[in-house]
């Protein structure tokens, strides 16, 4: 199995975002609308979806200091 590094910036997948979090993608979705703080996805097209890695990394951040 090859793994993958999430990435410092720029964009990455809902998918490689959850692993990342070491949740599922139901949970990040679930965290986007429920948790205000939570990085919001960016639509690139109707079946493409990312996150900008390096908001997902500041939140993450910001949650272990908290």
């Amino acid at each position: 199995m090859i793994t993958q590094i999430y990435p410092l910036s720029g964009h990455a997948r809902p998918r490689a975002t959850a692993d990342f979090l070491k949740v599922s993608t139901v949970t990040l979705w679930r965290w986007e609308t429920n948790k205000p703080d939570f990085p919001k996805s960016i639509r690139l097209s109707e079946r493409v979806t990312v996150y900008d890695a390096a908001e997902i990394r500041a939140w993450l951040e910001a949650k272990k200091h908290n």
